[in-house]
């Protein structure tokens, strides 16, 4: 038995890959503050569950957020109520269910290839999945992905059993349906999409290609499994429907889901193959074993007859085929003739003529190979079931459809974000395991070889980059020039503390990343596996330690708490003066002011641009960007108004220095002064 072997078999490799993820992961969970946007509206909106004792409605202060369903804030609130409580306004205790998830769903990806590919390529792909950029990233924001990954690769391993085994069994058709209800709990419909794409697109690719896709998934319509998804998921809708009067569907569908669909929702982009250029470096390290377990699929795959060459040729046609109709509808839609009004008809058309087409791609691509295989003709024509299927082959089908199915999914939706492509990521890491073990035990793969190298060192080089100083400091002198309220040299000198952090851990990622490559080269794929595991380990802490803590400059909540700190603002903070019961901010309103300083604060529209003229709500405490220049009226002439005020009245104005720091969530600079008004003259 070789140390492979005893590594991957026992409770051993449960635990290493569980240490490998969690640990990863652990120093953003505790040292990072509040992400602008998502995770603070995740976070907040799970803060408020447990302030108003409201498990039914998500809100976002007054508004509610009818977007995704409310598994993952049950989860955070559950974690903040066992940690700590909703007053201590901490959000590593909102994060604790991303971080459990996504070791979770390391250990998930080890047991979904045991039965594919075997227990030593699972263990190796789910070791490289394991300390990936984004999945480690997702371990510390609390948002739904990291708990999605782990549900999806769960429900997958279980439908892989069925699916190789062909034994009916009724227990992983219960975990199925499980993972199908909690998961759509969480984030709808994603899971059971990418389980339907890998399922479906097994079972497909067998009947097309073998003649008989197989009966393994009739115990899945045993009736105990659907009643689990429904007992799970339609109370819920139903309270929530009431709850909300019937807002929520039309919210969730008819706008947050509908826009993914028909453009890019909330400006959300991107430029050709968005995930592919992102793999370099959220695939890292898994980017050494990618082109490698590419080409071993296809060498497993690949028709070995001329007749089955040219089936497959023929079947990439028609998938071409297919993508050159959706593109052609696409272009043809908005041309659509609508009917005047404003009836439901023409919304509906509206709506369709918007419609971007090209995301069914692959759910097309698997009904017309499923129609195509049951023809007579199909048969007659190709040599379906010329060739026995080998188990390995069997396995890499669901792999490969799984992946790349998915891939083709989110590649081709108009809405990007570069996370979306996280569920395809164990089936990538799986066919890198799988490649690993081929080389490991002698395959030749040159070219593939030196296209990963160039691959895993454009990733390393691309991560080593961005966190040096000499870049950080590159990119904050072209900050400061952008403010208007400052000059530029007294914005630097007011960051001249967040030039420079610890390089120790990156001298480390580099010389453990440049090991990995020579061993890698050397044909010595265990130790360069292991050496490149431990590359993005240490690089991903010096990332989460040094660098992103030490950015303030680019954390604009944490630069308005210390604004608001010099003038004793912050609620419920002891200080020398009496805290305010709440901050009223001008020009500036991101989630993560809400959720760190209080639930109770406002921000524009709702901000009151009058003094109020009880005594019992003093201190009163503004936080003013001057740099907002969108402000209707004018920043400077809301201040000036404040100060008329105040003056009029007898109050005693204190105002901190200015704090400057760059709004990362839309590009744009923010000047900070904390303005805090007592009752009576100031004292001498």
């Amino acid at each position: 038995m070789t140390f492979l072997d005893r590594l991957s078999t026992g409770w051993k490799a449960w635990v290493i890959l569980f240490v490998l993820t969690f640990g990863a992961s652990a120093p953003g969970v505790f040292l990072l503050p509040a992400l602008d946007r998502d995770e603070s509206r995740f976070a907040q909106a799970s803060k408020e569950m447990l302030e108003e004792h409201d498990y039914i409605r998500i809100q976002y202060q007054d508004e509610l957020r009818n977007k995704k369903p409310a598994g993952i804030h049950w989860l955070q609130a559950a974690s903040t109520a066992i940690f700590t409580g909703p007053e201590a306004k901490q959000i590593w205790t909102y994060r604790v269910p991303s971080w459990l998830g996504a070791a979770f769903a390391a250990m998930a990806c080890f047991w979904c290839g045991i039965p594919l590919i075997g227990r030593r390529a699972a263990f190796l792909g789910a070791a490289i999945f394991s300390t990936s950029l984004l999945l480690t990233s997702e371990g510390h924001i609390s948002k739904t992905d990291g708990v999605l990954v782990f549900l999806t690769t769960l429900s997958i391993g279980a439908l892989a059993r069925l699916y190789m085994r062909g034994d009916q069994s009724k227990p992983m058709a219960l975990l199925f349906w499980f993972c199908m209800g909690t998961s759509f709990l969480i984030k709808g419909p994603v899971t059971p999409m990418v389980a339907a794409y890998a399922g479906m697109g097994a079972w497909v690719w067998a009947k097309a290609a073998d003649g008989k896709g197989g009966n393994w998934w009739r115990v899945l319509l045993w009736w105990p499994g659907p009643l689990i998804f429904v007992a799970l998921v339609l109370p819920w809708f139903l309270w929530i429907q009431a709850a909300t009067d019937g807002q929520y569907i039309k919210g969730a569908l008819g706008k947050d889901l509908r826009d993914k669909f028909t453009g890019a929702s909330e400006g959300h982009g991107g430029w050709p193959f968005y995930h592919l250029t992102h793999i370099p470096a959220w695939f890292f390290p898994a980017t050494l074993l990618l082109v490698p377990g590419g080409v071993a699929a296809w060498k497993t795959l690949k028709p070995q007859s001329a007749a089955g060459t040219r089936w497959l040729q023929r079947t990439l046609l028609l998938s071409g085929a297919a993508f050159a109709g959706l593109f052609a509808l696409g272009f043809l839609l908005p041309y659509l003739p609508r009917p005047a009004g404003d009836g439901a008809v023409s919304q509906g058309l509206a709506t369709l003529a918007r419609l971007k087409p090209l995301p069914a791609w692959p759910a097309l691509v698997l009904a017309g190979f499923w129609w195509l295989s049951g023809k007579e003709a199909w048969f007659k024509r190709w040599p379906v079931g010329a060739a026995e299927i080998s188990d390995e082959a069997k396995g890499l089908r669901l792999i490969v459809a799984w992946g790349a199915l998915t891939y083709a999914f989110f590649e081709l939706m108009p809405t990007l974000l570069s996370h979306y492509i996280l569920p395809a990521y164990p089936a990538m890491a799986l066919l890198g395991g799988y490649a690993a073990v081929k080389l490991i035990e002698g395959a030749k793969m040159p070219v593939s070889r030196t296209l990963s190298l160039i691959l895993f060192a454009l990733g390393a080089g691309l991560l080593l980059a961005v966190s040096y100083p000499g870049v950080t400091q590159y990119f904050m002198a072209e900050a400061a020039g952008d403010f208007t309220t400052a000059a530029k040299q007294q914005v630097m000198e007011s960051w001249q503390a967040y030039r420079a952090f610890p390089l120790w851990l990156w001298w480390t990622g580099f010389a453990l990343a440049g090991l990995a490559g020579i061993e890698f080269n050397r044909a010595r794929e265990t130790s360069a596996i292991a050496l490149a595991i431990l590359a993005s380990f240490v690089i991903g802490w010096h990332v989460r330690i040094f660098m992103l803590p030490s950015q303030v400059w680019v954390q604009p909540t944490e630069t308005a708490r210390l604004a608001l700190e010099e003038v004793c603002g912050v609620p419920g903070e002891a200080c020398a003066l009496t805290a305010p019961a709440r901050i009223l901010a001008l020009g500036y309103a991101e989630p993560s002011y809400v959720l760190t300083l209080g639930t109770q604060n406002l921000h524009p529209p709702e901000t009151p641009l009058d003094l109020p003229a009880e005594a019992s709500a003093y201190p009163v405490v503004y936080l003013i960007n001057y740099e907002d220049r969108k402000a209707s009226p004018p920043i400077t002439e809301e201040v000036s108004h404040l100060r008329k005020e105040a003056e009029a009245m007898g109050h005693c104005v204190t105002e901190s220095e200015p704090y400057y720091a760059l709004n990362y969530s839309n590009g744009d600079p923010v000047n900070f002064v904390a303005m805090r008004f007592d009752l009576g003259a100031c004292p001498n």
